[in-house]
């Protein structure tokens, strides 16, 4: 071994020892800190930290997918119109304007049913009513009213083992 080698060997060992010596130091130190922050716990002076919350990951958005280019439209060529709709309460039977003045929506609809049977719809039904008189707030309202009164004459027909109350009996 030359004498360059051994003093690099010297060097190199007065280094680690030194390293060494730290960190028994420090390992030392922090001994001591634990053994305090047990102290602390064990006394009740300090609650535990909580454990500390995870760092959210960045949201990664996807690509996207390209579009497809639109297909020109061929010139020349337009919507056609619609016809507008019929009501769908059309084709009520005729009733007088005061058939069913100061009644309620139940009432007139018992009535009319007991008067035309359960072959038409309810729209056709609140429609034959409003004419004859049946005050509400909105058709709409009046609609939803006439429905569950259906639903429950129909449930109340079934438990009397009556059938059901949809049937026509004329």
């Amino acid at each position: 071994m030359t004498d360059a080698t051994r003093n690099s060997y010297e060097a190199a060992l007065r280094h680690a020892e030194a390293e060494l010596a730290s960190h028994e130091e420090r390992r030392q130190a922090l001994r001591n800190t634990v053994e305090s922050l047990k102290a602390l716990l064990a006394f009740g002076a300090v609650e535990a930290p909580a454990a500390p919350r995870p760092a959210a990951a960045p949201k990664v958005s996807k690509p996207r997918k390209p579009r497809k280019p639109r297909k020109a439209r061929k010139p020349g060529k337009t919507k056609r119109l619609r016809k507008p709709r019929r009501s769908a309460g059309a084709g009520h039977p005729p009733v007088s304007s005061d058939h069913y003045k100061g009644m309620g929506p139940t009432a007139a609809y018992r009535k009319f049913i007991a008067e035309f049977g359960h072959k038409y719809t309810v729209p056709q039904i609140r429609d034959a009513l409003v004419v004859g008189g049946v005050q509400s707030k909105s058709s709409t309202s009046l609609l939803t009213g006439l429905h569950s009164v259906r639903r429950r004459d129909e449930a109340k027909a079934q438990a009397a083992g009556g059938g059901s109350a949809g049937e026509a009996s004329d």
